[in-house]
């Protein structure tokens, strides 16, 4: 775990959550805080990269190698903003290897399968899948 050295970052970890071998947490400017809600799974490798705000619920069962980020981390000449916060809701399955980018928002229940590249916000309820990441099941309902 990645311990920052910056002022006024926070990370809140929830009751009951579980932590894997090798979870980093970048805590990359003043202000940023990553939230984990309580009874989340989170394993091996999983990086969240932040800059100002992740925030993920309760009952999440997040896979290996997964990549939550609410920045770019570089800035494009069109002014666009390279910090957006994500949040994902409560009950969330994220599969190994998916990448969840800034200004993504993960409606509760929801799953995204392996590899998946989320740039879009996910429906409650819902599976996406692929690069990017599309809705391919609707009124999912999946237990641990």
């Amino acid at each position: 775990m990645h311990r920052s050295e910056l002022k006024n970052t926070n990370l809140v970890i929830g009751n009951h959550v579980l932590l894997h071998a090798g979870v980093g947490f970048y805590l990359d400017a003043p202000g940023a805080t990553v939230e984990i809600g309580d009874k989340t799974f989170i394993n091996r490798r999983t990086e969240f990269m932040c800059k100002q705000h992740i925030r993920v619920g309760s009952h999440c069962a997040i896979s290996w190698d997964v990549s939550i980020m609410d920045t770019d981390y570089h800035t494009i000449m069109d002014g666009r903003p390279n910090t957006k916060p994500v949040i994902i809701g409560d009950h969330v399955w994220i599969g190994c290897k998916a990448t969840i980018l800034k200004g993504v928002t993960i409606g509760d229940g929801a799953i995204v399968a392996a590899g998946s590249v989320v740039a879009h916000d996910v429906p409650p309820r819902s599976v996406v899948a692929g690069v990017p990441a599309k809705v391919v099941k609707t009124d999912v309902d999946w237990h641990l």
